[in-house]
Order: structure tokens, then sequence, then C-alpha cells
């Protein structure tokens, strides 16, 4: 990109790690309601996948045979998780339409293609955090009372604590990948607007 290398090579322009979390983080409190209904569809496609996960291991260890889990129930998790996707993919559009003239106005103050990616992905991260630490407690919290209530606490409790935190890592960890994923296109759009079009448009 001629114009992006012509910045850099003048300017030397850069954006450090620790100014952009600062301004992703200012955006999400801005736009606190947006964000909050973005988490929301984050919460309940990892929160059910969560109950999954360890009330299957609950079962795996104790005496009754099987899980309760049925084959229709693992595509409830996949569809709402594709459903969660598409949230976000939507929300975030519609996020980089609303602030089509603040990202023009950065562009002109010399901010590069990447710097505005970049921004977009720590707020799709940060907001993919939270989403899978909720839904992960959320999950879990639903899968121990209702295991509890079948089998005893004091099955529940037996459960090895690796196993927690390994649904735990893998919860966090999906919730994130899935929403800086369901991301990269919106900001892939915002950092490839034309400055001068974006201070065009009346929003």
């Amino acid at each position: 990109m001629p114009t992006e290398t012509r910045s850099e090579a003048v300017g030397g322009i850069k954006l450090p790690l620790i100014e952009a979390f600062h301004i992703s983080i200012e955006n999400i409190r801005i736009r606190l309601t947006r964000a909050a209904i973005t988490t929301a569809s984050i919460v309940l496609g990892i929160a059910f996948m969560t109950f999954l996960m360890i009330t299957i291991t609950i079962f795996r260890y104790s005496r009754e045979a099987g899980a309760p889990i049925e084959a229709y129930q693992y595509w409830l998790a996949f569809i709402s998780l594709l459903v969660c996707v598409v949230s976000i993919t939507n929300s975030t559009l519609i996020a980089v339409y609303e602030r089509y003239k603040e990202i023009g106005t950065m562009k002109c103050l010399g901010a590069l293609d990447r710097h505005i990616l970049v921004l977009f992905l720590i707020e799709s991260f940060l907001l993919g955090l939270i989403g899978g630490f909720l839904g992960f407690v959320i999950g879990a919290f639903a899968a121990v009372i209702s295991c509890g209530l079948q089998l005893g606490f004091g099955v529940v409790f037996s459960v090895p604590l690796f196993n927690a935190i390994f649904s735990f890592g893998t919860s966090v960890m999906l919730a994130i990948g899935l929403s800086v994923i369901a991301t990269i296109y919106p900001a892939y759009q915002a950092a490839k607007s034309s400055p001068v079009e974006a201070l065009r448009v009346e929003i």
C-alpha cells in the first residue's frame, strides 16, 4: 500500500500497544450498550457449550452409565456458536458504519490501515475475553447444579480440578477466537476506507 508506506517512511507513525488498548477500552465504554449486546451473544453460546462439556466430564467420573447429552444438543451448541459469530460480525459492521467519520478523521490525522485494524481486533479480543469468562461461569454453575441434583454434589466436587481449568481455558480461548475471527472482515473494511469518502458521509 503506497500511502501507508509513504506515511511510515516520512513520519514513522507508531501506535503503542498500551495506547491501542486504552483507546479500545474507551471505545467500548462509549458504546457500552452495543458492547453489552455483543458480549451477551458470546456469553450465551459459550455458556451452553461449557454446560455440555462439564456435564459430560462429571458423568464420566461418576458411577452412572453414560451422560444425559443427546446428539441434537451438540448441534444446538454448534448453531449457537455460529449465531454468535454472525451476531458479532453484524454488530461490528454496524459499529464501522457508525464510526465512519471517526475512522476518516483518525486516518487524516495520520493513522495507518493497520492501526485501525488493530483497534477493532483489540476491542473484539476484550469482548471475547469478558464473554468467555462470564459464559464459563454461567455454564459451569448450571452444570454443577444440574448434575448435583441428579448425582449428588459429592460426585460433582470429586471431579479433578484440572478438568475445570481445562474447560475454563477452552471456553475463554474459543470465545476470543470466535470474536476475533468474526471481526476480521469488518475491521478490514474499516481499515481500507478512504478518509476523504468517510468524512463526506452523513451519519
